[in-house]
């Protein structure tokens, strides 16, 4: 039986320690903080033990670990042994720990892991992967409605979340939080335009679904089951003209009372669910 000390580290254990915040590793996370850099390197970064086990539990590449040495992390050591190299995890003192922390009160474990998404000019791997409905996010900025748009497109197996350029970074620590580590469950397309969205639904074979409250359809009414690319539009603005001139289906959510509009997380995740209901008859 393995021993651990009281911070929950083995006692054979020695990973290297890291001290000083001009180290290239802690410059590295301060870095990632920012979407172009996150962007230019290729990576994020991601906290706390969830969202760690859960990129752990996708056999996601995991290219550094920091841990506070206060942190009692014995729930995951074994998974972290099997899944990151022992030469990449370090232990960082608390005080430097919160410094690159983006979390109040953060939980003690940082990684750095590999962003895997997908342009246009990787066809056919979206033509593999972009088997069931998909979500487009058309320039929506709020953290917490990505997130939680991306935990229910999971949940009801939609296969791919696409963003269109002016959309918050998905990769923020922020949209990653919300999803609660769901980021791991979908597949990502990042779009510059219309036009590419257009390439993409046409390539799919997926009809383009909006919603407009004074011409759509009540949605449910509408077949949206199967073979459809789900638009959500921007909190304040909606769905861009252009998007809706394209359109293939717009739907309605019937609203009783004042009530003139609900959150857009509220809206997809109505939209998403319609598609279980209908696929379940």
């Amino acid at each position: 039986m393995e021993a651990y000390n009281e911070y929950g580290r083995k006692t054979n254990e020695s990973y290297r320690f890291i001290s000083s915040p001009d180290n290239d590793k802690i410059r590295l996370i301060n870095k990632l903080g920012r979407k172009k850099y996150r962007d230019k390197h290729g990576e994020f970064v991601i906290e706390g033990i969830n969202l760690v086990r859960a990129a752990l539990s996708k056999a996601q590449h995991i290219k550094l670990v920091l841990i506070s040495d206060d942190f009692d992390y014995r729930e995951i050591a074994d998974e972290l042994a099997e899944g990151v190299e022992y030469r990449d995890i370090y232990l960082i003192p608390r005080y430097l720990f919160d410094k690159i922390s983006d979390a109040e009160n953060g939980s003690g474990i940082i990684a750095v892991v590999d962003k895997i998404s997908y342009r246009l000019d990787a066809i056919d791997s979206l033509k593999s992967i972009g088997t069931s409905n998909i979500l487009v996010l058309d320039r929506l900025q709020d953290p917490g409605n990505i997130g939680t748009m991306i935990r229910t497109a999971v949940a009801t197996s939609y296969s791919i979340v696409a963003t269109i350029k002016g959309t918050a970074d998905i990769f923020s620590p922020k949209v990653l939080r919300a999803s609660a580590g769901m980021i791991f469950g979908i597949s990502v397309v990042e779009l510059d335009d219309v036009d590419e969205l257009k390439t993409l639904t046409t390539v799919l074979d997926k009809k383009i679904v909006v919603t407009d409250p004074r011409e759509g359809c009540p949605y449910y009414e509408c077949n949206l089951e199967k073979d459809i690319a789900l638009i959500i539009g921007n909190e304040g603005n909606g769905i861009s003209d252009e998007i809706m001139e394209c359109s293939d289906v717009r739907v309605t959510i019937p609203m009783q009372g004042e009530v003139e509009s609900l959150n857009a997380a509220i809206c997809a995740s109505i939209l998403m669910y319609e598609a279980v209901r209908a696929a379940e008859g």
